[in-house]
């Protein structure tokens, strides 16, 4: 038993970093056809700072005029003479232009570098795609043209079964015209010395993000040299099984997904998206604040969740037996000013996102929601559920408490 639970649960990380590792080498080729155009080909300096700007951009680390002058011009900080990095960029914005006006109008993945930043834009041409996939397989589309009008026969004279992107909770995200950024809630790593004075990889869960980190070497600027950024992480066995169940009824093309880590998340990441954050308590980052001033809060040192509910606070405490594990997940669910959806799935161990997804995975669940929220002024709301189970196998989950979030969003969204 515990083999399969293992081998399902390697399959499930091996098909996100599959998924991620296609998208890797569609941007690289992308990116090469780019670089070996007519356009660029005698632009060796701008084919060299395009090259850099698209890795950093796709690592999602910070880009400066600084490190660019430096990592591709050679230029040292100290240097008097310093390269205008903005001329640069500027020619590369018109030699991007120029290609695209010419022979990249038929590029299914598209750059772009917009005004006043650095970070290069990556953009799917999926009408261009449907077209080229069409005219590619049209000498078969008669015969799958007859089997699909005898399964719609079939399926329109038979019990029609509910699609999850088409209810409750998910409709929103499927109708929206937002793209979705998916957060998974990693662990923040940093090196430590230790007592023999070596510094070593390690874990602090009062750390979750670069503020805090920065935070602490604030108020404790003697651990300046104790302690150091590194760029390892780490995420549960929750994060591979939810982005399974959430991209097997809203991938396919049937929304625009991005990714990122909680730990590297910036305010402007956040911007023009529909937002899902899938991850421990311990891992919100920058969302922390956002998420506790709907009324759900988690105390660290002691593992307890305190829900605010008919303007008390009650308090639910993770428990662990040899037997038996209980733990407290929670739903938060709210629309910004401009329509975006924010949606949170939180919990302590593994066992409560695990249990949570595959439950917000049934219709008839969905139903039941629903229901309640019918209630509501709107479609604000937070939830609380109790889950039992051992391990990462849940044998039960209940819904404890859901409320309306009564707190105006324009005030803690930014």
């Amino acid at each position: 038993m515990h083999l399969v639970k293992n081998l399902l649960t390697l399959s499930l990380t091996q098909f996100i970093i599959s998924y991620l590792m296609r998208q890797y080498h569609q941007i690289n080729h992308a990116l090469q056809k780019v670089l070996n155009s007519q356009c660029f080909s005698k632009s060796v300096v701008l084919k060299e700072l395009f090259k850099h700007l698209v890795e950093k951009s796709v690592k999602g680390e910070d880009l400066n005029e600084v490190d660019i002058a430096y990592e591709v011009f050679g230029k040292k900080h100290d240097q008097d003479k310093e390269v205008n990095i903005r001329i640069y960029v500027f020619n590369l914005r018109k030699k991007l232009h120029e290609y695209y006006e010419k022979e990249g109008q038929n590029d299914e993945i598209v750059f772009s570098i917009p005004k006043g930043n650095y970070e290069v834009d990556i953009t799917v041409n999926r009408k261009l795609i449907w077209k080229s996939r069409m005219v590619k397989f049209s000498p078969v589309l008669l015969v799958f043209s007859v089997l699909f009008m005898a399964l719609t026969f079939i399926v329109n004279h038979s019990e029609k079964r509910p699609e999850i992107t088409r209810s409750f909770l998910w409709n929103g995200i499927y109708k929206s015209d937002y793209p979705l950024l998916i957060v998974l809630g990693d662990h923040y790593f940093v090196l430590a010395r230790n007592k023999m004075g070596q510094l070593g990889t390690t874990r602090y869960t009062h750390i979750n993000s670069d503020n805090d980190f920065n935070s602490l070497l604030s108020e404790l600027p003697e651990t300046q040299n104790d302690f150091l950024k590194t760029d390892q992480t780490y995420i549960n066995k929750q994060a591979p099984f939810a982005m399974y169940k959430v991209l097997s009824f809203l991938g396919g093309n049937q929304v625009d997904i991005d990714m990122r880590y909680s730990s590297d998340l910036q305010w402007e990441h956040l911007a023009k998206n529909n937002t899902l954050f899938i991850g421990s308590y311990k891992t919100q980052g920058i969302l922390k604040d956002i998420f506790e001033k709907t009324g759900i809060y988690f105390n660290i040192d002691e593992s307890e969740v305190s829900y605010t509910h008919n303007d008390s606070t009650e308090v639910f405490q993770s428990r662990q037996s040899e037997f038996l594990s209980k733990e407290f997940a929670s739903l938060i669910h709210f629309t910004t000013n401009d329509s975006r959806i924010v949606m949170a799935l939180m919990c302590n161990t593994d066992l409560g996102n695990i249990a949570l997804v595959k439950h917000i995975s049934e219709p008839e669940n969905l139903e039941k929601l629903k229901e309640y929220a019918l209630n509501f002024p709107n479609d604000n709301f937070r939830a609380i559920f109790e889950v039992s189970g051992q391990k990462q196998t849940d044998f039960k989950i209940q819904l404890k408490y859901i409320d309306p979030i009564t707190i105006d969003i324009d005030e803690i969204w930014p």
